[in-house]
C-alpha cells in the first residue's frame, strides 16, 4: 500500500462541492435525530453508538485501504488528534445519545444546535478571536430562530433538566471542539482524522458498554441494524469526513451556523417519522 503525502493546508476558498457537503451533512444529522430516538427507546444508547462507531471506522479504514491512503498519524500529532476527539466525537455524542433518551428527537436537535453560540464564546475566549459584528449578528439571529423553534416547547423542557442538562453539555462541547478543529494544524487528511476519531468514539463507547450495559446488551432487530447501518455509514463515515473538510476551511462561528437547518430537519423527521407533535 502506497503512503500518500502529508496533505496540504486546506483552502479557504468554499467550492460547489463544499456547498454540496453541507447540504449532505445537514440533512444527514437532521435525520439522525429520529432514528436515533426510535433505536434508544428499546436498545440500550451506548451499545448503538459503540456499534455505529466500530461501523463506521470499519468502512473508512476500508475506503482508505482501496484508495491506498494512508492513515498513519506523526508521533507528534497524536495528543493532537485524541484531543480533537475527546470534545468533537465522544463528549458531543454522549451527551446527545442520553439526552435523546429523556428529550423527543426535535427538542434534542434544538438545544443540540446552539452550537454556534459555543464555538463563538470559545474562539474568542480560548483563542482571543474579534468579536467581530457579522458573527455576533449571525449568532443571534440563529439563536433566535432556536428560541423561536423551542417556545412552545419550554414546558416540556423544564419537565426533563436532565435530558436538557446532557444536551446543552453536548452543544457546549462540540461548540469548543468546533473552535479547536480550526485553530489546531495537523498534517494529516480529513479522512484519516475521521477515523482515528471514530476509533476513539468506539472505544470511549464500548468502555461505557461494558460499565453500564453489559446486562442489559443484545442483538439488534432489523429495524435497529438498518438505524446502526445508518449511523455508521452516512452519519459517521460519510458525512463526518465531509464536514471536517469544510470545518478546516470556515470559521468556527460560519461552519456551525451552516448547519443550521439540521434542527429544522430533525423537528419535521421527528413529526414524520415518530409522530412527535409539531
Amino acid at each position: 500500500m502506497r503512503t500518500s503525502p502529508p496533505a496540504a493546508p486546506a483552502s479557504s476558498h468554499i467550492t460547489g462541492l463544499d456547498l454540496f457537503l453541507i447540504l449532505l451533512v445537514t440533512c444527514s444529522w437532521g435525520l439522525n435525530y429520529p432514528i436515533m430516538k426510535f433505536v434508544v427507546t428499546a436498545y440500550p444508547p451506548s451499545s448503538f453508538r459503540a456499534l455505529s462507531f466500530v461501523l463506521g471506522a470499519a468502512v473508512l479504514g476500508l475506503y482508505a485501504r482501496s484508495r491506498g491512503e494512508s492513515l498513519f498519524v506523526p508521533v507528534h500529532e497524536r495528543w493532537t488528534t485524541l484531543r480533537l476527539s475527546l470534545p468533537n466525537m465522544v463528549l458531543w455524542h454522549v451527551g446527545l445519545v442520553y439526552g435523546i433518551t429523556l428529550l423527543n428527537s426535535g427538542r434534542a436537535a434544538i438545544v443540540g444546535y446552539t452550537m454556534p453560540v459555543w464555538a463563538l464564546m470559545a474562539s474568542v475566549l480560548l483563542y482571543r478571536n474579534p468579536l467581530t459584528w457579522r458573527a455576533t449578528l449571525g449568532v443571534l439571529c440563529s439563536l433566535t430562530a432556536t428560541v423561536l423553534l423551542a417556545l412552545d416547547e419550554m414546558s416540556h423542557f423544564a419537565g426533563q433538566p436532565l435530558g436538557l442538562l446532557f444536551t446543552f453539555g453536548a452543544a457546549i462541547s462540540w461548540g469548543i471542539g468546533n473552535a479547536m478543529m480550526k485553530h489546531t494544524k495537523v498534517s494529516i487528511s480529513s479522512l484519516a482524522l475521521t477515523f482515528w476519531m471514530l476509533l476513539t468514539g468506539a472505544v470511549s463507547f464500548t468502555v461505557l458498554t461494558v460499565i453500564f450495559e453489559r446486562h442489559q446488551w443484545h442483538w439488534p432487530n432489523a429495524l435497529q441494524g438498518l438505524a446502526i447501518v445508518y449511523g455508521g455509514v452516512m452519519t459517521f463515515a460519510v458525512s463526518y469526513v465531509a464536514w471536517f473538510r469544510v470545518a478546516r476551511k470556515l470559521t468556527p462561528v460560519t461552519s456551525g451556523l451552516s448547519i443550521m437547518l439540521v434542527p429544522v430537519i430533525g423537528v419535521m423527521g421527528g413529526h414524520g417519522f415518530l409522530g412527535e407533535a409539531l
